[in-house]
């Protein structure tokens, strides 16, 4: 921005990570009280439109383990992996609601400062350290406090907390009728048993950097390729993986070079 070169705000996403023992959705989703050891660890994908608003389950990790993912000392901010055996006892994934552009103001970097700000809040409730404020996904959806909280993969461990009040209200509200909907999908998903840990901010840029979408390089900067997830083109691995190999094909063909 100082350079003034020019950047945009875009829509993006927010909410938390909410964690399952594997068995819960291994019952769910084959249907039977243990699962055959030659299953995989099951999965699951959940959307569910809310006034106007998506609210959807993102990188599932069957298996898995959820991550701290702080980029500064003052806030906390979680995501999930699985290892290759998917052999850990927990199932998490990131379940967020959509932050349109719109809830921001005209700073393109304002919706960056939105998430700083759930992020920091995050942080001063769990104790101004990594751990991560947590809450057991029924007492959530009911708004009451946890008296205690399950065991949970996430490393620096959690405390009790009303994250129902720590979100705002807008990204609060829709994950309890999210979630209310995403338990009569799936049986079994609505329990007690899981814990929402918070907060799962990172989904994807609230910036783009803009692009010619001939030739992808800025539309005021030639030369300038923007690409992957920090400018705004992708929302995962696997999305940036492919965006850097459309650039490399745009940066061949601006330089003659043949595949």
């Amino acid at each position: 921005m100082t350079k003034g070169i020019r950047i945009e705000r875009k829509d993006f996403a927010i909410g938390v990570r909410v964690e399952h023992p594997q068995s819960i959705i291994d019952a769910a989703q084959y249907h039977c009280a243990v699962r055959d050891r030659l299953l995989p660890p099951a999965s699951y994908a959940l959307v569910q439109q809310v006034e106007g608003l998506g609210v959807y389950s993102f990188c599932m990790c069957p298996g898995g383990i959820i991550a701290p993912c702080a980029t500064a000392q003052d806030e906390v901010v979680t995501n999930g992996w699985s290892p290759s055996k998917r052999n850990n006892p927990f199932a998490n994934s990131g379940i967020v609601v959509q932050a349109p552009a719109a809830m921001q103001n005209d700073d393109p970097l304002s919706g960056m400062f939105y998430q700083h700000n759930v992020e920091h809040a995050a942080w001063m409730a769990g104790g101004q350290r990594q751990s991560a404020p947590a809450q057991r996904l029924d007492d959530f959806i009911q708004g009451r406090m946890s008296s205690d909280l399950p065991a949970c993969s996430y490393p620096p461990g959690i405390v009790p907390y009303r994250v129902d009040e720590l979100l705002p209200i807008i990204i609060a509200e829709r994950l309890r009728k999210g979630f209310i909907e995403f338990g009569k999908k799936m049986r079994g998903y609505r329990t007690n048993e899981a814990v929402v840990v918070a907060v799962e901010s990172r989904t994807s840029s609230p910036v783009r950097i803009p692009r010619d979408p001939e030739t992808l390089q800025h539309v005021e900067v030639a030369g300038l390729f923007p690409c992957g997830e920090g400018a705004g083109y992708a929302g995962g691995i696997v999305s940036a993986a492919m965006d850097g190999q459309r650039i490399a094909d745009a940066i061949g063909v601006q330089l003659g070079i043949d595949r």
